[in-house]
């Protein structure tokens, strides 16, 4: 491919990235109003949702699933699945993205915080199964779902750092305490954002995940 060509093809990717982005803005904008108290401007609050979302990226520094030194497949993938339609427990929209394990082994890749933070929520939910919560000293929460198991015993309040190792991947969830095997090994990531009375906003991961790509750990497994 010519010099030329590449750079057509790339500035065309990076137009359809920023239209993407842009959708989502306004999707995010429309979902601020429906979701604001009486007296509270739209504008002012859509300007604290946007400076809340640029403290997630500062705060961000591992991709959740590191590199393996001893096994060239076990490499994840993901897609934008962002406010994709869920059917388990009535149909829902996906908030969040869905990291697949190329090697469908639960409890084989260790999951690591994407950031500094606290443990706020660990145990079981019907639809999350084994999950764990991460709340940034900026109020933002890292969902991690679907975890094989933990890497020790967490209790609310213990202290996490970017790079810790959470717990390893897995199939849990969609029923009751243990339920195994009803999807593919995956982790779920999920990012919400404080917005204000006890409320709180899912911002799409994908795009938080993309930028960390190039950020990985690497471990041995």
């Amino acid at each position: 491919m010519s010099p030329i060509r590449k750079i057509a093809c790339y500035l065309m990717v990076t137009l359809l990235l920023n239209c993407a982005v842009q959708g989502e803005l306004i999707w995010i904008d429309e979902l601020m109003e429906e979701q604001m108290f009486c007296g509270q401007s739209p504008g002012s609050e859509f300007e604290r949702y946007r400076d809340t979302v640029e403290l997630v990226w500062t705060e961000l520094q591992w991709f959740p699933v590191p590199l393996s030194d001893i096994n060239e497949k076990a490499t994840v993938a993901f897609e934008n699945s962002w406010m994709a339609e869920r059917n388990y427990g009535g149909k829902r929209n996906h908030e969040g993205t869905d990291l697949m394990a190329a090697v469908d082994q639960s409890g084989y890749y260790p999951v690591v915080s994407m950031t500094d933070g606290m443990v706020e929520q660990v145990g079981w939910l019907e639809k999350g199964g084994w999950r764990v919560g991460i709340r940034s000293e900026n109020g933002n929460y890292y969902y991690y779902a679907h975890l094989a198991s933990y890497v020790k015993e967490w209790n609310p309040g213990d202290t996490v750092l970017a790079g810790d190792v959470l717990g390893y991947m897995g199939d849990t969830g969609y029923g009751p305490e243990g339920t195994t095997g009803q999807f593919p090994v995956h982790l779920h990531l999920g990012i919400y954002v404080p917005l204000g009375a006890d409320q709180e906003l899912a911002v799409n991961p994908y795009w938080m995940l993309k930028y960390l790509e190039n950020k990985k750990l690497t471990y041995s497994y």
